[in-house]
């Protein structure tokens, strides 16, 4: 009698609400869960009933690990002196960790999945302790990995500049679109009576908010030197939690010119995001530094135009259906934004670009992409 190579996927640090990396590892799940994988497989969690979608699945078992829960310093602890010997008692044929660190030594061959390398590229941009332990434990933990898998084409590149020796073992599994926003179809369309810019992501230093909020204040310079009603101006609307080094954006947020028109909302439940992003103008996204950049492809899926870098994963992303821009630039934001705040075929070409090319990330090709990978260094093993 054959079996089934077992897989066990470290999804440790997916908790509470997913968004941006733990959606990305719902949805792969997800979609292996639906595959003919010919696997068994075992997910490790901090909170299993994220993983509810799972139960009742053959040849699938979610594990809880109390003991990963906490700090970084906590999870790195487990990670080396715990996982090995879960990993041993589970009788692992392959680890698979969806976020950069594996055990250095480990009973059965790694895999790990980065998602970025803004610890190495913008390290002023991350918080202390992460900074100190990825610069720490990523060289290592991927040097000793049999695999690295990237979620894009960019984030490979980054890996194999920074890292040239493991760039024989890197490769990519790109990410697809979110799918959230698919069962959140009811309720309007169009850009609101009231226009709006969105940005939709953590207020934190790489996100580059001074620059945005400075290119917002020259476009609305310009609208006030143009004698447009201020009630026709349109608002900008930040959606995100507060993040790492925001004591030096809260003055440039309380000092802004016109405080009538910035709105900062620091969470949105998924309904009310969703009606956010049917109705806004566009999606605003200048990011200094993203691994993929989830916020433009759900821009993108329900036809919203999008203004992001030209650089890197979102460049990657967005292709040809937005309108790319340097990040340190403001006067070549403020443009742009006047070109979206006035031009609706513009705006309408963008929208209808957008779904095509958001339909080319999908986690059927990641999933397609992973399995090979899983395969090869499992042997191959048949299955019952």
């Amino acid at each position: 009698m054959t079996t089934r190579s077992h897989v066990v996927v470290d999804a440790l640090q997916v908790t509470g609400t997913p968004a941006g990396v733990g959606q990305a590892i719902l949805e792969y799940l997800a979609e292996l869960s639906r595959s003919e994988h010919g696997l068994r497989l075992t997910v490790l969690a901090s909170q299993p009933e994220v993983f509810d979608f799972l139960a009742g699945q053959e040849h699938w078992t979610v594990l809880h690990c109390p003991a990963a829960e906490g700090s970084v310093m906590r999870k790195a602890a487990f990670t080396q002196w715990g996982l090995p010997r879960l990993l041993t008692r589970l009788r692992a044929d392959l680890l698979h960790s969806m976020q950069f660190i594996t055990p250095l030594r480990s009973p059965c061959p790694t895999v790990a999945t980065v998602h970025d390398m803004v610890w190495r590229l913008h390290p002023e941009t991350i918080e202390q302790p992460r900074r100190g332990y990825y610069r720490l434990m990523v060289p290592r933990s991927l040097k000793a990995a049999a695999a690295i898998l990237t979620n894009s084409e960019s984030t490979a590149r980054d890996v194999r500049r920074c890292l040239p020796g493991v760039a024989g073992r890197t490769r990519v599994t790109a990410f697809g679109t979110p799918t959230w926003l698919d069962a959140l179809r009811d309720g309007a369309s169009g850009p609101a009576d009231t226009p709006f810019f969105l940005f939709v992501g953590t207020l934190e230093p790489r996100k580059n908010l001074p620059n945005l909020l400075a290119a917002f204040g020259l476009f609305l310079d310009d609208l006030r030197r143009q004698g447009l009603q201020a009630e026709r101006w349109p608002r900008l609307v930040l959606v995100g939690a507060e993040g790492w080094k925001m004591k030096g954006l809260r003055p440039l947020l309380g000092g802004f010119p016109y405080p009538d028109h910035l709105e900062w909302r620091h969470y949105a439940p998924a309904a009310e995001l969703a009606l956010l992003y049917r109705t806004a103008l566009a999606l605003v996204f200048p990011s200094l530094y993203e691994g993929f950049g989830f916020p433009v492809l759900e821009a993108m899926s329900v036809g919203l135009p999008v203004m992001t870098s030209k650089r890197g994963a979102m460049a990657e992303v967005a292709g040809d259906a937005a309108l790319l821009v340097d990040p340190l630039d403001p006067p070549q934001m403020a443009r742009t934004l006047h070109r979206l705040h006035t031009d609706s075929e513009l705006r309408s070409s963008l929208g209808r670009k957008g779904p095509l090319r958001s339909a080319q990330w999908n986690w059927a090709q990641t999933v397609n992409a992973t399995l090979p990978v899983y395969h090869q260094l499992t042997g191959g093993k048949p299955h019952k």
